[in-house]
């Protein structure tokens, strides 16, 4: 059951770019997992945030840009995107930091923070995303960030205080921004899976060489 004890956060997922390095829509990528028959990195993301919102107050967002409909036709097609809230962003092309400004805008006026991460971290777990939200349950007042070394990366924590600055962003630097010029109020957590992502060709082959990917 959900942990209605502590505050409501949004989880907030970015799936709104066209994939130009990758030539094909990163969204729709099929992955091969250990239990089921594959399905895409769209609708992985959409599976791991049901499963959280099971366990902890969280209500679930994404969103979407490039082909819009097509990826909400493919939703459509997803248990456990049923009660996935689409935000669609007609700026997508103007950069990460457009989807980011526009998905905190809209999320529920109760939630506490906002977790934000991308469709293309193929390695983030349920499991590193409840540390995290445990973290953040501990000191709800400072911004959560995985971190590899010196490097920062999604998944991230913004408490509500800081939703004024991640709305006046732009361009596609994401919300480095906002991480840099609060650095103070930056805890962060060991996470090698946060920076594995997806996005050249090279990558794509890659991961089918290695039966990861269709």
């Amino acid at each position: 059951m959900p942990e209605h004890s502590h505050p409501k956060i949004a989880l907030l997922l970015m799936a709104a770019g066209s994939s130009s390095r990758l030539g094909q829509p990163k969204q729709l990528v099929e992955i091969i997992s250990k239990n089921n028959a594959p399905y895409t990195l769209l609708q992985r993301q959409a599976s791991i945030m049901d499963t959280i919102c099971s366990s902890f107050n969280a209500q679930a967002y994404c969103v979407l840009g490039f082909e819009s409909d097509c990826m909400i036709k493919h939703l459509g097609n997803c248990n456990s995107a049923h009660s996935l809230t689409i935000i669609d962003n007609a700026n997508w092309s103007q950069g990460l930091s457009t989807s980011i400004a526009k998905g905190v805008s809209l999320v529920a006026s109760d939630a506490s923070a906002v977790l934000i991460f991308l469709v293309d971290q193929w390695q983030l777990s349920i499991e590193n995303l409840s540390q995290l939200l445990i973290q953040w349950q501990k000191q709800p007042e400072l911004i959560h960030v995985a971190r590899l070394g010196d490097s920062f990366s999604p998944p991230v924590i913004f408490p509500r205080r800081f939703f004024k600055e991640l709305i006046k962003l732009s361009g596609d630097e994401g919300a480095k921004k906002v991480i840099k010029n609060n650095i103070e109020q930056v805890q962060s957590i060991k996470m090698a899976s946060a920076f594995v992502d997806l996005d050249t060709p090279e990558q794509l082959n890659g991961l089918k060489k290695q039966n990861i990917i269709i």
